[in-house]
Parts: structure tokens; C-alpha cells; sequence
């Protein structure tokens, strides 16, 4: 059996009365948006995508792949914090040590810093601030990416938490340009000079964790 096509009175109806009742208000919100519209159309020689900020080609989203990579850094910088970040062998015994063992001994490593002069003492002081600040960085990326906001507010509330990954990413800024200035090696059986080349010879597993979650967080962040 035949399917009857509608009557255009019925299509006029069933749209009119039943999907949105009563008098249909006006599209554009203000003359001013109905007026920018039509300038952009004589600019771009009558043609023009019809839509707005918020409509659903618009709405900013975060696939699955980038949200597990986004999760992988911040589970970096959280796991780094009880893996060796410091690892160097002196007189044939190795000496190495997570987050947690550099501020029970923060008193002798500060004190071994300061008599290298300011350059070591200025290094101690950032790398102290850096392994502070990035467990709780990635924490408070971690809470942001497994929140149950939707839409915008996901990846705004996102945002607004990554934002802070510029603070260790500045203080390591700061402290790699002090190791290339480079001052006396507080431990003398390793060299004379404690400079950049010590972050290759003297850190651990937990120091490249902490590097990599802040690059991959860091990196993402930019493509939101």
C-alpha cells in the first residue's frame, strides 16, 4: 500500500501548532547581529556559513585519545614523586633516592647547596619548588579530567586547571638556564663543575617522569 503524501496545509499545520506553537519569534537576536551577518556576506561575495559561536559545528570537544594522554601525563607527574629522581654513584656505592627521601634529607641537601655558592642554592630552591608543585599539579589535572562536567564547562574547568602547569614549566626554565652558568660541584669525586650536564649524570627515573608529564600535559593543553 501506498504511502499518502502530506497536504501542504497539514505540513503548515503539524509545523505551525504541534513542533512550535504560537508565533515564532525572530531569529536574529539583535539588529546589530542581523547587520554584521549581511557585511560579512558583501564581503565574501555572497556567500556566507549561516551560524554562531554557540552552535553544535562550534562546540570545542576532547576525543578519547586525548583525554587518555592528557590522564597518562598527570599519572607521570603524580608517580614520579616516589621514583628516584636523583641517582649518581660516589667512591663505588650508589646513592639514589625518591621525592619523599630528598625532603627527609632537604636539611644536608640544602647545606651541601649553599657552600657551592648562590648559583647551587638558587638550583636547590627551584628544584624544590618543582617537586612540590607538580604531584599537585597532576592531581588537580587528573580530578578535572574525570569530573563529570559535559561541553564547555569539561573542558573550561580543564583549562583552568592546566593553566598552572606554567609554574613548574617556568621554574624549570629558570633552572636550566642557572645550570648552564653552572658553580662549584658540591660532590668533588663526581667533577669540579656542577652544571647542565649534571641532569644527565646525576638524576633518576622520577626527575624524567616529571619532565615528560609536564610535556605531555603541557602539550595538550595547547590543543584545547
Amino acid at each position: 500500500m501506498a504511502n499518502k503524501e502530506p497536504e501542504n496545509d497539514d505540513i503548515i499545520k503539524y509545523l505551525g501548532y504541534q513542533i512550535h506553537p504560537g508565533k515564532i519569534g525572530e531569529f536574529w537576536k539583535s539588529e546589530d547581529e542581523k547587520k554584521h551577518y549581511l557585511q560579512d556576506v558583501k564581503s565574501q561575495g555572497g556567500q556566507s556559513v549561516l551560524d554562531r559561536d554557540t552552535a553544535i559545528l562550534n562546540v570545542r570537544l576532547m576525543s578519547a585519545a586525548d583525554k587518555a594522554i592528557s590522564i597518562f601525563g598527570s599519572i607521570l607527574l603524580i608517580i614520579g614523586f616516589f621514583f628516584p629522581i636523583y641517582s649518581f654513584a660516589v667512591d663505588g656505592r650508589q646513592v639514589s633516592g625518591s621525592a619523599l627521601s630528598y625532603f627527609i634529607n632537604i636539611g644536608t641537601i640544602a647545606g651541601y647547596a649553599s657552600d657551592s655558592g648562590i648559583i647551587l642554592l638558587f638550583c636547590f630552591l627551584l628544584f624544590t619548588l618543582i617537586l612540590l608543585a607538580s604531584p599537585v599539579l597532576g592531581v588537580l589535572n587528573l580530578m578535572g579530567l574525570i569530573s563529570k562536567k559535559t561541553g564547555e564547562d569539561y573542558l573550561d574547568a580543564i583549562k583552568k586547571n592546566s593553566r598552572f602547569f606554567l609554574i613548574p614549566m617556568g621554574l624549570y626554565v629558570l633552572l636550566f638556564l642557572a645550570l648552564i652558568i653552572g658553580g662549584p660541584h658540591p660532590v668533588k669525586s663526581l667533577g669540579e663543575t656542577f652544571n647542565f650536564g649534571a641532569v644527565f649524570t646525576m638524576t633518576g627515573l622520577g626527575f624524567w617522569f616529571n619532565i615528560a608529564g609536564l610535556a605531555i600535559v603541557f602539550a595538550e593543553r595547547r590543543g584545547i
